[in-house]
């Protein structure tokens, strides 16, 4: 335990909303009970809304710099050994923040530890020379890394850390009664943004091929559209196609609603090859209601899947075989109960809630002691 005056570290993170990955998982630190590291948290506002993450506007200006002042003052008051910081996706606005702000605050630590939960991020600055070796220098060298899942190289290899760890993320699920009955049609769920990186058109066209086929189901779409130029698009597929009475958009979901969009799908349909995707939070939400999975080869996706037979792995933009694999499922409920049980135990054994905390607070434990 560190001494009581001491503050081991500042967690500086956005938390919900927006509701994504991140958020969630950097809520969950800011809301928990830390009892071997002490700590002081400070929640960035860069965004309140899916469709405005990665843009530049005045507002956010001013709160990166409200922000640096904020830190500086911690840093006076409070005195943390350590920064804990979750270095941007690979976009010029979010990386020229970061830059801006880990050059105005990085020098007041002793210690620096980045959990990297955007993906892409070391190619992307090797793609730009310039803005790559600004960036290098601003993020370069801390003393941890922290990946959600097992990449190869390491994020923190690019920028020379000291030390990489892999700490999971979890998640917490509030388990809900099922409001369908198992006899309706069944129902083939996607939660996330919606966007091109995230698979929505081909979504669009796996339903295609199977009303085609004769195959009756019905999708579920859960999450706020990534622009309102990409809803016109989809929205027009759908009609083209015909396809308003199988397929449905719920807009954003969170708490009970949210959790009821689980209890009463039959599978997770989530074909991402986003260019930022690391780990797909909502694979983990739906091992814990023992849903089976039809997802694609994409980054740390199979890596959250691993061996444990939970799911279906595909290929990038490859809807049929998204079909073909979603009409499996359909027509035999005992693979279903068989996979949806397979990822229940896995996500007891490495993604929930008290595992992530506990991982975390290691790690922070680890590193303030060395």
């Amino acid at each position: 335990m560190l001494e009581k005056e001491q503050v081991g570290c500042l967690i500086v993170g956005q938390t919900p909303p927006p509701h994504h990955g991140q958020a969630v998982v950097t809520g969950m630190l800011f809301e928990h009970a830390w009892t071997k590291v002490k700590v002081s948290l400070l929640r960035m506002s860069y965004s309140d809304s899916i469709d405005v993450v990665g843009r530049l506007s005045l507002s956010k200006i001013v709160h990166l710099f409200s922000l640096i002042l904020q830190t500086w003052k911690v840093v006076i008051v409070e005195r943390p050994r350590a920064l804990y910081y979750l270095p941007a996706s690979a976009n010029r606005t979010p990386v020229l923040r970061d830059i801006v702000y880990l050059l105005a605050v990085k020098w007041c630590f002793k210690k620096t530890i980045y959990h990297f939960h955007a993906g892409g991020l070391p190619a992307y600055l090797e793609s730009m020379p310039l803005l790559g070796r600004v960036a290098k220098f601003a993020y370069g060298r801390p003393d941890t890394a922290i990946d959600v899942i097992e990449t190869s190289p390491p994020s923190g290899e690019y920028f020379h850390a000291q030390q990489n760890l892999v700490v999971n993320n979890g998640v917490a699920v509030e388990l809900v009664d099922r409001a369908r009955s198992n006899g309706d049609r069944f129902e083939v769920l996607y939660v996330g943004v919606l966007n091109e990186g995230k698979g929505v058109k081909d979504i669009i066209e796996t339903a295609r091929i199977l009303k085609q086929k004769n195959v009756d189901c019905g999708f579920v779409l859960v999450g706020e559209w990534g622009s309102p130029l990409f809803k016109k698009e989809v929205l027009e597929l759908v009609d083209q196609h015909k396809l308003n009475g199988m397929i449905r958009f719920t807009g954003p979901l969170s708490g009970d609603e949210k959790w009821r969009a689980f209890a009463n799908a039959d599978c997770l349909f989530f074909p991402s090859h986003y260019e930022a995707e690391t780990f797909g939070m909502v694979l983990v939400e739906a091992m814990a209601f023992g849903l089976p999975i039809v997802t694609t080869r994409w980054r740390g996706i199979p890596k959250v899947l691993g061996d444990s037979g939970c799911g279906y792995l595909c290929d990038i933009n490859a809807p049929e075989q998204y079909a073909e694999k979603l009409a499996l499922l359909i027509d035999d409920p005992t693979l279903r109960k068989a996979m949806g049980e397979k990822g229940r135990a896995r996500y007891e054994e490495e993604f929930t809630k008290e595992k992530f905390l506990e991982r975390m607070e290691s790690a922070f434990e680890e590193v303030l002691r060395r």
